[in-house]
Parts: structure tokens; C-alpha cells; sequence
């Protein structure tokens, strides 16, 4: 929300710079607009619409300096034709729309506006067209409720007809853009056609031209979630449709209206007719909300006294009586946020001041019981990746339908999508993490190893609501693993350098690794190999496949593991804990094998694994060695062997017997000769 000082300065009297304005909004800063005037940018929350306006932030500097707001006075000059005589409003939805207001001037002139509305307009960013939009436009942000102005003379019936429209119907708006309605949009129509797409843009076939002389301007207040459902559904927002689906005030929209037909007969010679169609069949009406001030004393932590109470409620204009229950408070309409009680605590504190409460640093209480942090151990995890060279990324939720294709046949779709790219929920971590490898690429960055945590989504009818989540955590690694370090040259990242992650995190959360073997059915990767603890799946690793590759124009081969974090979690809970220093000491062989070439190293582990007993508590493999000192068919083989006990020291004959049991199988088993 764009505001110019010098059109605040004229809504309320303040004693203060540019700059302290800025910080007393939290707006971070002011700059200055080619034609001399000053702007603040805001960034609003979408529960506070009432300062989508200079008349809303001039209220708040009100409020919060003690100045005196200035309200726009209003004064009508009525011609003796009486509206209702020619014109009527039906509303056949009056749930989507409860109130519907216009206002008829006639005999206008249609010509440039004056330079001083025509600078505030575009110092806050909206370009002068003539002097009946643009009066339409001032008064939307000054007052901050949109209305629109129709030629008189292209409304066919003298009437406005307020319904849903019908599937499949069409509309040509004012940006000459034909668009197709369903029946959650809202339509203006005159007596045979529609006019205007409620809340959000004009149709172009009742727009204010240069020949126009009468025009009937538009006030009324639409239902917030028709007009966002509309305005998302057709990737159309406008300055109107933001305010409207934040709600708007449906009793100042009368206001709104007369300063609107006093501007345009202003400036544009107009006269205006008596009285006002307004179509209001079910009022709606703003329900009171008891607060209790030892209450609100004891959320903010410092007392809030009566008086403080009444004068902050005053300025905020919210009506406030004192009853036996403490207050009796009435919010105003234009604020559609002032629901509860602890709403009115917010603006109590607020106003107050959160830096003018004072510390307290003394706090008792009762544990009743202790939850342990589901996400600890996650926690715990990521550090581990960030400790071995991997990247943490955090990606959007939601992703193009098309792309999602790749990776999910059910995939979960968004009934109202904010656009096209993003009208399916992820059904993998995976479309993330190669939409940030494709960013780097694209800059030189080809060295990546990246990972992610989050929920993906599928569609699933047997359910509950129709779908189903999880938790994942998922990497990908391209590229070389030092690029510039004094290693650099051949240390590629690939899938033996996943399994060697794999390996070590098993050791981080003091499992052993029983095996790493070759998925019997790919369901993630290419040349997917599972990592299991005694037939606990692990992690899974393997090669992106091809045509996730090519749906993101990615030419190089990428390597990925997906964790399974139900697993890690559990074992860590278990394993975590304090583990004392081992009492006893441990036991090192070395074993180096000649075996036949095509003998995996991963075969020789696994014997080495199911003969080691219980006793055996790490096997890693230190060299791989093929020339010279070997026949041009064999290939040498060391492994490193740990043998240790918490309950005892062990004897080197015990450990000769399970080293002789592990030289004898893999002999008979794979041919390998103890060298």
C-alpha cells in the first residue's frame, strides 16, 4: 500500500518528519516521487483492510500520536429529480452480495482531472485516464472502498440486476479480455445483460467514454470469499477485488458514495439526483464483545487500567460501555478483524506499546508433563548433512500439474488455485531440489549437493479428506565433490559416494548397516540400491531418472537418496541417549582379499557381517587395489574388522576363531584368498 505524506497531512495533524512517520508505521523508510511528493510503502496484514486507505493510516497515526483526525466534509448539491422515479436494483443473491447502493448524476462532462488529483493519483501509483475514473480512484484511496461508474445510457431496463452467473457464461471486461464464468462468480447486469464482474472489473460494454453525459456510480459490499474465489479463479486482481475479499465497510460504503457524486459534480459540472437506490434486505448487524480488564492486564502483562481503556477505544472508534462484567464493546464497521476479546487485548497492547511493557524475568508454573520435540531428531539430522558439505533449501508446497506428472500418478490438486503453476500440491520432495540444481546450473554453480525436508501430498479416495501426507527428507548431489580443494580432479559425487553418506549416518545414529543391495523393483530411482537394518528400509539412493531429467532441462546425470525418516527418528530416540565410554578395549584386524574382478566389494562385507558374531561392531573397507601386485584377473581387497565388548575384554584366540570362520566363507563362497 503506496501513501503520500502530503495527502495524509491533510486527513490528520501530526508534528512529524517523513522519517519517524515511517518508523512510527513500521514502514522502514520513506521515498520521494518525481513530481515532489513524499510516499510511504506498507506492507499490510491481510486482517487489517481499514488501512487500505489514507483516511485508515490517518486514523492509526491518529491514534497512536493523539492528533486529530480531519474527515473529508462532504457537502451534495441535489437536483430536483428524484433517483427512484427512473432506476431500480434487484439482488437475487443477497448472501454473496448483502447491500447494493448507487447514486445518478447526470449533465457530466468527461475531460482531464485537475493537476491536484491527478499528482496524488500517480504519487501512489495509479495514472490519470479522465475525470470520472479518476474520482473513483481518489475517493478509493482516500476512503479505501472501491466503486465503479457505469454509462447511464448503456444500462438497458433502468435497472441493476445483481445474480450468479451461469456455467460457461461469457464477459468481455474493461481490459477487452472475453473471460468465462462459473457459478461462483458474481455478475452486475443491467435488464438484459451483464455489465460488470461484481468486485472486481467493469464489462466494456457500459464504459465511461468521452460522449458519456449520465453516469450511475456503484457502492455496495460483496461477500469477502466470493470475490476471492472469483478473482482467483480467473488470475485477475485488481486494486477493488483486494479490498473487497479483506472485507470492506458495508456502512460507509454510503460515504463513499457521496464523495464520490460530490467530486464528480465538482469536477465534472454533474447534478446530482435526490436520494440514493439502496438495496439492504438483510442488515447485517456487528456483534458486541464483553472484555474484562483484569483480563487484558494479565495477557499484556502490566495493568490496563479503565480510563486507558476508554480513551484508546475512543480514538479506535469502537463504542465502549462499562458493565458489571467489565466493558461492553461495539467494533466499527470497517473493522472486520474486531472479533473476540483478545482482538481488543491486541489493540490495548498495541497502542500501549510492546517496547513500553516492562520485563519480567521471573516465571513459576506446573509441569505436568514433558513432550519431547517430535522434530529433534530431524533437527539433529540436518546438522549431520550440513556437517558432511550438504545445503539445507526450503521450496514451495506447490507446483505445476504437468511437472508433478513426473513424479506422482495421483496427484492432489488445489480446488482454487493461485495460478497455473500452482494448482497441485508436490507429491515429492524431488520437483524442488532439481528446480534449485537447474537455478545454479544456470549460474555456473555445477558442484551441489542439496537436501530438503517436508511434507509431500497424494490424492487418495479411501482417506480421510481425500488424500494423504508424509514426512520426507531427500537429497540430490551433482558435480564434484571438491572442485578446488588439493583432491580435486576425480572425487565426482555418484552413487558409491551415497552409500558412503548412507554408511556414515548409520553410524551416527549407532546402528549397524546390514546390507545395501539392489532394489528388486525401482520405485524412486534408476539403479535404486536399498539401505536396510535387519529388513528395516533405511534410505533408498539411486540415479534421477531420464525424464524427470528432461522435464526440467537438465543434461547432466544426477544422483539422489530419499531417507526414511519414521526409521531414523525411532533409532535415534533409542540410541541417542547417553552411551557410556567403552570400558573395554577393542579389538582391530586388518583383511586384505584377492578375489576375481567381478566380485562386488559389498558381497565380501556381507559374509564378513554373518560370520562376525556379536562381537563385530564396525567393517569398513580401506583399499581397492588392481595392477602389478595382482594377476590381471584378480583384484586386492582391505577391509578394517572391530571386535569389541561392553561386558568383558576380549582374548585374541576368540577373535582368531571368528577371523578364520570369515576367511574360510569367503574362500568357499566367492573364491577369496587371504593375501
Amino acid at each position: 500500500m503506496i501513501i503520500s505524506i502530503e495527502w495524509l497531512r491533510s486527513l490528520v495533524d501530526f508534528d512529524l518528519n517523513s522519517q519517524d512517520l515511517a518508523d512510527l508505521l513500521t514502514a522502514g523508510g520513506t521515498e520521494a516521487e518525481p513530481g515532489g511528493e513524499s510516499i510511504i510503502k506498507l506492507d499490510l496484514t491481510p486482517n487489517r483492510p481499514d488501512c487500505m486507505s489514507h483516511l485508515g493510516v490517518a486514523r492509526e497515526v491518529s491514534v497512536l500520536t493523539g492528533s486529530k483526525l480531519k474527515r473529508p466534509e462532504i457537502n451534495l448539491s441535489k437536483s430536483d429529480t428524484k433517483v427512484d422515479d427512473s432506476f431500480s436494483i434487484e439482488i437475487a443473491n443477497d448472501n454473496e452480495c448483502p447491500r447494493y447502493a448507487a447514486r445518478i448524476v447526470r449533465n457530466i462532462k468527461v475531460g482531464p482531472s485537475p493537476d491536484w488529483m491527478s499528482s496524488r493519483l500517480e504519487a501512489v501509483g495509479i495514472r490519470s485516464i479522465n475525470n470520472v475514473v479518476d474520482v473513483a480512484n481518489y475517493v478509493l484511496m482516500e476512503l479505501g472502498h472501491p466503486l465503479h461508474t457505469f454509462d447511464l445510457k448503456l444500462l438497458q431496463g433502468n435497472k441493476i440486476v445483481v445474480r450468479l452467473a451461469n456455467d460457461g457464461e461469457k464477459i468481455v471486461t474493461l481490459d477487452n479480455e472475453e473471460r468465462t464464468m462459473n457459478n461462483h462468480h458474481l455478475l452486475i447486469c443491467d435488464g438484459k445483460k451483464p455489465v460488470a464482474l461484481a468486485g472486481i472489473m467493469g464489462c466494456a460494454n457500459s464504459e465511461v467514454t468521452e460522449s458519456t453525459t449520465d453516469i450511475l456510480i456503484e457502492s455496495a459490499y460483496f461477500d469477502p470469499i466470493t470475490i476471492r474465489r472469483g478473482s482467483k479463479s480467473l488470475d485477475l486482481a485488481t486494486e477493488a477485488s483486494k479490498r473487497f475479499e479483506r472485507g470492506t465497510d458495508f456502512e460507509g460504503l454510503i460515504t463513499a458514495l457521496d464523495r464520490t457524486a460530490e467530486l464528480l459534480s465538482e469536477l465534472a459540472g454533474g447534478d446530482i439526483d435526490r436520494g440514493i437506490l439502496d438495496a439492504y434486505p438483510n442488515k447485517i448487524l456487528n456483534e458486541k464483545i464483553t472484555l474484562q480488564a483484569d483480563k487484558a492486564s494479565e495477557l499484556i502483562g502490566c495493568t490496563i487500567d479503565e480510563k486507558f481503556i476508554n480513551k484508546t477505544f475512543s480514538a479506535l472508534e469502537i463504542s465502549c460501555k462499562k458493565t458489571k462484567n467489565g466493558f461492553s464493546a461495539l467494533p466499527p464497521t470497517f473493522r472486520p478483524d474486531l472479533k473476540r476479546d483478545i482482538d481488543l487485548i491486541e489493540e490495548l497492547a498495541r497502542v500501549y506499546g510492546y517496547g513500553t511493557i516492562p520485563s519480567d524475568f521471573q516465571y513459576d508454573g506446573n509441569l505436568t508433563e514433558i513432550k519431547v520435540d517430535p522434530l529433534k531428531h530431524v533437527a539433529e539430522l540436518k546438522r549431520f548433512l550440513a556437517g558432511i558439505g550438504f545445503n539445507e533449501i526450503s521450496s514451495n508446497s506447490l507446483m505445476n500439474s504437468k511437472r508433478a506428472a513426473l513424479f506422482e500418478d495421483n496427484i492432489l490438486e488445489v480446488q482454487n488455485p493461485l495460478s497455473n503453476e500452482m494448482s497441485v500440491l508436490r507429491p515429492s520432495l524431488l520437483p524442488g531440489l532439481l528446480r534449485s540444481i537447474k537455478y545454479n546450473l544456470n549460474r555456473s554453480e555445477p558442484n551441489l549437493a542439496l537436501f530438503e525436508h517436508g511434507i509431500v501430498f497424494a490424492a487418495d479416495k479411501k482417506a480421510e479428506l481425500g488424500k494423504v501426507e508424509s514426512e520426507h527428507l531427500t537429497g540430490i548431489v551433482c558435480g564434484q565433490r571438491n572442485p578446488q580443494g588439493w583432491r580435486s580432479g576425480d572425487e565426482p559425487y555418484d552413487l558409491f559416494y551415497l552409500k558412503g553418506v548412507i554408511e556414515s549416518l548409520a553410524d551416527f545414529i549407532n546402528v549397524t548397516l546390514t546390507d545395501i543391495s539392489e532394489a528388486k523393483k525401482s520405485l524412486l530411482f534408476n539403479n535404486e540400491q536399498i539401505a536396510s537394518v535387519n529388513d528395516n528400509v533405511m534410505a533408498q539412493i539411486g540415479a534421477i531418472r531420464t525424464d524427470q531429467l528432461k522435464g526440467y532441462d537438465i543434461d547432466i546425470p544426477l544422483f539422489g537418496f530419499s531417507i526414511n525418516l519414521d526409521f531414523i527418528t525411532t533409532m535415534m530416540a533409542e540410541t541417542s541417549r547417553y552411551q557410556p565410554v567403552p570400558q573395554f578395549p577393542a579389538i582391530v584386524r586388518d583383511f586384505t582379499f584377492s578375489v576375481a574382478n567381478h566380485i562386488q566389494a559389498g558381497e565380501i562385507e556381507k559374509l564378513i557381517k554373518q560370520k562376525g558374531t556379536d562381537l563385530l561392531t564396525k567393517v569398513e573397507l580401506v583399499d581397492l587395489y588392481a595392477g602389478e601386485q595382482v594377476s590381471s584377473d584378480n583384484k586386492s581387497v582391505s577391509f578394517r574388522i572391530k571386535f569389541e565388548s561392553k561386558e568383558r575384554t576380549l582374548t585374541d584366540t576368540e577373535i582368531d576363531k571368528i577371523s578364520e570362520s570369515i576367511i574360510q566363507v569367503t574362500e568357499n563362497k566367492l573364491g577369496a584368498k587371504l593375501r
